[in-house]
C-alpha cells in the first residue's frame, strides 16, 4: 500500500475498500459530526405544511350555445365534458395572472404573513420570490392542474390553496362576463330596432287595412267580377261604388304586396336575431364554475418540508464525500514531500 501511496494513490478498487478502511475512524468522526450538524440544522427550519387543490377544466363549450339555443347541433351533455389540453393551459395562465396574484396578497396580508415590513427596499420582489418559492401550479399527464400551497400554518396553505381556485372560477367569470355584456349591447340594440321597424310596418298594414286593402290577390279578382256583373245588370251605382274600391287597391295595392313581404322576411330575422338576444343575455347572467374540483385542500397532519432523514443522509453523503477527497489529498501531498 505504501508504493500505491508514492505512486499517487492509483487505486484498484480492492486497494481503495482498504483505503477507506484504514482511514474508518478520520471518516466516522466526519460523518457523525455532519449528522449531528445538519440534525441541529434542520430543527432551527420552520417546519411547513402542503395542501393541494386538484381540478380540471370545464370544456370551453358556451353555456348558452348548449341550454337555449334553438339552432344548437351541440349534445347536451357538452355542459359535463372535461377541457382538453387547451383548456388546462388557459387555467394555467390565469393562474398566473397578476388579478389573482393582487387579491390573494390583500386577502392574507401576504406582507406581514411572509414578515416582510412595509419600509424594505424592492419589497415587492421580495414578497414574489416568496410566493413563488411556496405557490406552485402545475398541470398532470391527465390534463388536471394543480394548486399546491406551502406554508408554516397548515390551515393557511389550505385556505390561500382553496381561495386561489376560487379566485380562477371568479377571474374568468368576470373576463368572460365583461365581453358577453358588450355582444348583449350589440344584439339588444339590434333586436330593440327590428321590433320598432316591425311595428311600424305592422301599423302601415293597418292603415292600408282600413281602406279597404288586406288581401290584394283575392281582392283583385272578386272586385273585378263584381264590377263587371254590375254593369252587365245596369247597376250603375255599385259599378261607381266598386270602381273607386278598384282605384284605391291599384293605388296603394302595391305598398301593400311590398309591406306583407317585407314583413315576413323581417320576422324570419326577428326569429333569428331573438335566438341570439336570448343566447347573449343569457351568457351575461351566467355564473357557472370553469373547473370540476376533484379534490379541496385539506389540512395538513404532517409537514411537508424539511425532510430530516434526506437532509441529513445528503448532508452525511456531502461530508464523506469531501472527507474522502481531503484524505486522498493530504496522503498524496506527503507522498509528494
Amino acid at each position: 500500500m505504501e508504493e500505491n501511496s508514492k505512486a499517487g494513490f492509483n487505486f484498484s478498487s480492492t486497494n481503495l475498500i482498504l483505503y477507506l478502511y484504514s482511514k474508518r475512524k478520520p471518516l466516522i468522526l466526519i460523518a457523525s459530526f455532519a449528522a449531528i450538524v445538519s440534525v441541529i440544522i434542520s430543527l432551527t427550519i420552520a417546519p411547513r405544511y402542503r395542501s393541494t387543490v386538484i381540478m380540471f377544466p370545464a370544456s370551453g363549450i358556451s353555456i348558452s350555445q348548449v341550454l337555449v339555443s334553438t339552432t344548437s347541433d351541440n349534445q347536451r351533455s357538452g355542459i359535463l365534458s372535461f377541457g382538453e389540453e387547451e383548456e388546462a393551459e388557459q387555467l394555467l395562465q390565469i393562474l398566473h395572472s397578476e388579478e389573482i396574484k393582487l387579491k390573494l396578497i390583500k386577502k392574507f396580508n401576504l406582507f406581514e404573513h411572509y414578515d416582510i415590513k412595509e419600509n424594505v427596499k424592492y419589497k415587492y420582489t421580495l414578497l414574489n420570490a416568496r410566493m413563488k418559492k411556496n405557490i406552485s401550479f402545475r398541470k398532470t399527464e391527465y390534463m388536471s392542474v394543480n394548486i399546491s400551497v406551502l406554508d408554516e400554518d397548515p390551515q393557511i396553505a389550505a385556505d390561500m390553496a382553496n381561495e386561489i381556485a376560487a379566485l380562477l372560477d371568479s377571474t374568468m367569470n368576470r373576463m368572460q362576463k365583461k365581453r358577453a355584456e358588450k355582444a348583449f349591447q350589440i344584439v339588444s340594440n339590434e333586436y330593440m330596432l327590428l321590433q320598432a321597424e316591425i311595428r311600424e310596418i305592422e301599423d302601415s298594414l293597418t292603415s292600408l287595412g282600413k281602406l279597404g286593402i288586406y288581401d290584394v290577390e283575392a281582392q283583385s279578382v272578386g272586385l273585378n267580377e263584381t264590377w263587371l256583373s254590375a254593369l252587365s245588370k245596369g247597376n250603375t251605382s255599385l259599378a261607381n261604388k266598386l270602381e273607386k274600391q278598384i282605384e284605391v287597391l291599384g293605388k296603394y295595392g302595391g305598398n301593400y304586396i311590398f309591406l306583407k313581404k317585407f314583413l315576413e322576411d323581417e320576422s324570419r330575422r326577428l326569429s333569428l336575431l331573438k335566438d341570439k338576444y336570448t343566447r347573449a343575455k343569457v351568457d351575461t347572467e351566467q355564473n357557472l364554475p370553469h373547473t370540476f374540483i376533484v379534490d379541496r385542500a385539506e389540512k395538513a397532519e404532517k409537514k411537508a418540508y424539511p425532510k430530516k432523514s434526506l437532509i441529513v443522509l445528503i448532508s452525511v453523503f456531502s461530508a464523506l464525500l469531501f472527507g474522502i477527497f481531503g484524505l486522498i489529498f493530504i496522503d498524496t501531498l506527503k507522498a509528494q514531500i
